[in-house]
């Protein structure tokens, strides 16, 4: 078999989703490396990342680190927003707005995590591909 290199069209999108979250640090993209620093609830994690690796195997282990990383702080795939219970005095505009960012927040990581598996989808069809290449 030859050695096919697989590009990986959605680590751009997941990075850039990534990125776009307060509490997220990304220290500058040089030509082979990206380091990232999330930042949630009090709990950190660092995660490296090879730009355009090209191999199948270092991209499927890099999203599996993002995916770890994110359950590990807390951060669940697929949960849904429960609102805390309204106050009883009354919803002030600054609680509302206070209400609103927290939803956004949560529903950023859960754009996060919806960009990793399709993005673990297309590397996998993307790989199926390069080995019928191979094969036929």
């Amino acid at each position: 078999m030859t050695k096919n290199t697989i590009t990986d069209a959605w680590l751009a999108k997941v990075v850039e989703l990534l990125c776009a979250i307060d509490g997220v640090t990304c220290d500058g993209p040089s030509e082979k490396r990206l380091a990232l620093e999330i930042l949630h609830d009090g709990k950190s994690g660092r995660i490296d990342m090879a730009i355009d690796s090209g191999d199948y195997r270092v991209q499927k282990i890099q999203y599996e680190r993002v995916r770890e990383t994110l359950a590990g702080l807390g951060i669940e795939e697929g949960a849904i927003y429960k609102p805390p219970p309204p106050p009883r005095r009354g919803m002030t505009p600054q609680i509302r707005a206070a209400r609103e960012k927290q939803k956004r927040d949560f529903e950023a990581w859960q754009d996060v995590w919806r960009a990793v598996r399709q993005a673990e989808k297309a590397l996998d069809v993307e790989y199926e591909i390069a080995q019928m290449k191979d094969y036929y």
